[in-house]
């Protein structure tokens, strides 16, 4: 039950913080919101990765939808990637790491400072 809390509360931060922030928001995020879930490292790395590099990747694909993914055609063709869907995966794969270590290292910081009191 914590972990799908966890997931939801990831999920929806995600998706609507950028929304009146800065894009970056989220790392932040991803750190204060871990704190109060007990999560293992490994669920905080995975779960936390899982949800922010899914919501990045829906945004970019509803956005690119909207403009018949002209954007997203010039830009694969300006980085000088073989196909318009390795962009979609980079845009899934930065935000997953860097959701993911940022859960990760929130957990481990937890660990560490109760190991020390």
């Amino acid at each position: 039950m914590e972990t799908l809390v966890f997931i939801l509360v990831m999920i929806i931060g995600n998706a609507l913080l950028p929304l009146f922030l800065p894009w970056w928001v989220f790392v932040p995020f991803n750190i204060l919101a871990s704190f109060p879930f007990r999560l293992r490292p490994g669920q905080a790395f995975w779960f936390g990765g899982i949800c922010s590099g899914l919501v990045w990747l829906g945004w970019s694909w509803w956005l690119s939808m909207e403009n018949n993914h002209i954007l997203a055609g010039r830009l694969w063709q300006v980085l000088g990637l073989p196909h318009q869907s390795l962009l979609f995966f980079a845009e899934f794969l930065i935000p997953f790491l860097l959701g993911g270590t940022a859960c990760l290292a929130a957990i481990q910081f937890k660990q560490f400072k109760q190991s020390n009191d």
